[in-house]
């Protein structure tokens, strides 16, 4: 089966091993070179969860749309669980998109709660953690 992926095709193949009731995924280049082999199909879980250029930019899942199921079997595969392409707005990926709310004004903590705080504090004295370290802790005196 032939994967487009913008302007370049990738092959791909499934290999069930009714042992285990599982799907392995391989995917090979233009040229038929292997980039991905034996790769199990697992509900919710994306393809190939790593950098390499080489692969295909897209985030392929198996899922269920309904919600039914939450594994992949010879039972539901290609019936009601499918390898969904993640295709998010583009704005939402974009960090410099103007879709940003009051909230948004300082990007710099990747882990921005949207509520004014900040998970990572700076200076342990800042919390309100009675275990937290003194503002002075290692200070020579």
């Amino acid at each position: 089966m032939v994967l487009p992926v913008g302007t370049e095709n990738f092959t791909i193949e499934f290999d069930y091993r009714e042992r285990y009731d599982n799907f392995y995924f391989n995917l090979y280049d233009a040229d038929d070179n292997p980039l991905i082999t034996g790769e199990k199909l697992v509900y919710g879980v994306p393809l190939w969860n790593i950098n390499d250029a080489n692969l295909p930019s897209v985030t392929i899942i198996p899922l269920d749309e309904t919600g039914v199921e939450n594994t992949v079997s010879i039972d539901n595969f290609q019936i009601s669980v499918f390898l969904y392409f993640e295709d998010l707005d583009p704005g939402i990926e974009d960090p410099d998109s103007d879709d940003i709310d009051e909230n948004d004004t300082d990007n710099s903590d990747l882990l921005d709660d949207d509520n004014g705080s900040s998970l990572i504090e700076d200076e342990p004295s800042d919390d309100d953690n009675e275990y937290a370290l003194p503002s002075d802790w290692g200070d020579e005196q």
